[in-house]
């Protein structure tokens, strides 16, 4: 993976990885907390013979001072950066913990994605008033996340999983483009119940129920971007 450092509006900066080729169709890719996107590496060779450009905001390198704007912020610098990379209508993709990122980038008024692809993705606030109902035993356990947890490694990690489980800052039933949900049948995360309930959120949702677990995607990549090429 590439790895770039872009200055952005307000004076802070953002650490931004990639893979494909740089004039491949754009698909902007929100990776999970426990990562800093990483795992793209896996999806090189399938990225390469596709002609798609994957590319990561990578959150531990961004500013917030507002723990409880840290989701819209996300948004806000993922914005700039499409802005200053020049990406049209890129397709939105979001991984567990990424997928909050991905609906708040694409719930933006004016930013138009091509589509919105989710794999195993959060169903939704963890905590609040609008907390997902029926949460797995893990999803209890990123509710509840503090900085003794043994998931969270780091200030950069409390952060993210806090703000993925916090009320999320924007309206789901407001993203018009289409948007499939890949979801692996034996993942003991986000069972399928869950994965409905957030598909019932969305305006336009298709589930994609799949073998495997919740790591699913780091060994079916080019599955994903073969169905997001067509």
């Amino acid at each position: 993976m590439n790895v770039i450092e872009l200055s952005l509006p307000g004076g802070r900066s953002a650490e931004v990885g990639s893979v494909g080729p740089e004039d491949g169709e754009p698909v902007l890719y929100f990776h999970s907390p426990s990562t800093s996107g990483e795992e793209l590496g896996a999806a090189a060779s399938a990225a390469t013979q596709l002609r798609l450009r994957i590319l990561t905001v990578r959150r531990p390198s961004l500013q917030c001072d507002e723990p409880d704007r840290f989701v819209a912020t996300v948004a806000e610098d993922a914005a700039s950066v499409a802005e200053l990379l020049a990406l049209r209508r890129p397709v939105v993709m979001g991984w567990s913990g990424g997928a909050p990122y991905a609906l708040a980038m694409s719930a933006r008024p004016g930013f138009e994605a091509a589509s919105v692809v989710l794999v195993s993705p959060l169903p939704g606030p963890l905590t609040g008033p609008d907390a997902v109902p029926d949460q797995s035993a893990r999803l209890r356990e990123v509710a509840n996340t503090t900085s003794n947890s043994s998931w969270a490694s780091g200030p950069s990690t409390l952060r993210d999983y806090q703000a993925v489980a916090a009320p999320w800052p924007f309206d789901a039933s407001s993203i018009t483009r289409p948007v499939t949900i890949w979801a692996p049948v034996e993942d003991q995360i986000v069972p399928l119940h869950l994965a409905g309930h957030l598909a019932r959120s969305l305006p336009s949702c298709e589930i994609v129920e799949v073998p495997g677990a919740h790591d699913w995607l780091i060994e079916n990549w080019e599955t994903v971007l073969k169905r997001i090429r067509e």
